[in-house]
C-alpha cells in the first residue's frame, strides 16, 4: 500500500530507526533547546520568557501601586522600609514556535547511497531539532519543499506525545524505498511530472508560504537555486521570524574526486554536458564554490539578515 505520492507509509518505530541510528543521542537532546534570542511573544503558556508581563514565578520589576491592583502582589517588605506601596511584576512565560523548512529537491538526494547524503543529513537534523523542541514544550511545524510539484506540510505539533507524528512525517522522506523524491534521470513518470523550482522563494510557496506565527525558522537547504534566496529570507524576516540558515554541502561537492572525460547530469533539470575534467577545471570549480559560500555568508551578515546563522557543510 502507498499514499497519493507513491511512497510506502512507515510507522513511527521504523522512522525512529531511520532518523536516530544512534539512540544514545536522545539523552543529549533532552538537555537541549532551540535558542530563541530575545524574549518570546507567543499565544499559549509555555517555558519561554515572553516580552509581556504575566503570572510566572520569575520576578521582572516593581511599579507603584494603583487603585484596583491585586494586593496579593504588594511587596510588604518594601512598604515596611519605605512606607510606599509597590507591586511586584513577573515575566509571562509563553511557548516558542519552531518552524522547520527542509529542502527535499533532487539535488539534496545527491549521492543517495553515500553516508554523506545531504537529504538524509537534513532530515536527521530536523528530527533532532524537532525532538528537542517538542520535549521542551515548544510548538513545532515542518514543511518539505523542493520542486514545483512537491510541498508537504505538517500541522502544528506540541508536546512529547506528538513526536511519532513528526518522525513519521520526516522518515517518510528519507532516501530509500520510501523516499519522497527520486533522483533525476531515473526515467520515472514521477520526475518527469515534477519540474524543478529554480527560485528558492517560489519553492517555499512565495508569500503564501510564510509562517503564520512569529518564532524561529530553520531553513535547511543546499541552496542550489538560481534565484530567490535573498527574497525568501526577507519574506521570512518580514513574517516575524528569527531565521537560521543551514547550508548543507557534501564533502564530494566541496572536493570532487572526478577526472577524465565525463558527462555530468544536472540533478535538478536532468540535462547533461560533456566535460573534460583536469586540475585547472577543478581549481576553477572549487574557487566558484568558495565564492558562492562567501556570498551566502555575506548575505546572512548584512543588515536585516544579520540574524541568520550559516553552517557550511555536513559534519
Amino acid at each position: 500500500m502507498s499514499d497519493h505520492t507513491g511512497r510506502t507509509p512507515i510507522d513511527a518505530q521504523a522512522a525512529m530507526k531511520l532518523l536516530f541510528p544512534d539512540l544514545t543521542l536522545l539523552a543529549r537532546l533532552d538537555q537541549m533547546s532551540v535558542a530563541a534570542g530575545n524574549r518570546v511573544k507567543g499565544t499559549l503558556a509555555g517555558k519561554r520568557r515572553s516580552s509581556s508581563l504575566g503570572g510566572s514565578q520569575e520576578f521582572a520589576d516593581y511599579r507603584p501601586y494603583a487603585p484596583g491592583d491585586d494586593i496579593r502582589r504588594l511587596d510588604w517588605n518594601v512598604y515596611g522600609r519605605t512606607g510606599r506601596a509597590y507591586m511586584r511584576q513577573y515575566w509571562d512565560e509563553q511557548e516558542l514556535t519552531v518552524h522547520m523548512l527542509v529542502d527535499v529537491s533532487r539535488s539534496m538526494s545527491f549521492g543517495e547511497e553515500s553516508e554523506h547524503n545531504k537529504l538524509r543529513f537534513a532530515l536527521r537534523l530536523a528530527a533532532c531539532i524537532g525532538y528537542a523542541s517538542l520535549t521542551g514544550e515548544d510548538r513545532v511545524t515542518a514543511r518539505l519543499f523542493g520542486d514545483s510539484g512537491l510541498n508537504r506540510e505538517l500541522e502544528p505539533l506540541r508536546g512529547r506525545s506528538s513526536l511519532p507524528q513528526l518522525l513519521q512525517f520526516l522518515g517518510q522522506a528519507m532516501p530509500g524505498p520510501q523516499a519522497a523524491v527520486q533522483p533525476a534521470g531515473a526515467g520515472s513518470d514521477f520526475t518527469a511530472q515534477r519540474p524543478a523550482a529554480l527560485s528558492l522563494a517560489d519553492a517555499l510557496g512565495g508569500s503564501r508560504g510564510r509562517p503564520m506565527r512569529a518564532g524561529v525558522t530553520l531553513l535547511i537547504t543546499d541552496a542550489m537555486y538560481e534565484t530567490g534566496i535573498e527574497e525568501a529570507l526577507l519574506r521570512l524576516i518580514a513574517a516575524g521570524q528569527k531565521v537560521v540558515f543551514i547550508h548543507v554541502l557534501s564533502p564530494e561537492e566541496l572536493n570532487p574526486s572526478l577526472s577524465g572525460e565525463l558527462k555530468l547530469i544536472d540533478s535538478e533539470l536532468g540535462s547533461g554536458k560533456d566535460v573534460a575534467i583536469a586540475y585547472p577545471l577543478l581549481a576553477q570549480y572549487k574557487q566558484a564554490v568558495d565564492q558562492y559560500r562567501e556570498d551566502l555568508s555575506r548575505l546572512c551578515g548584512n543588515g536585516a539578515l544579520s540574524i541568520c546563522s550559516f553552517h557550511q557543510q555536513i559534519r
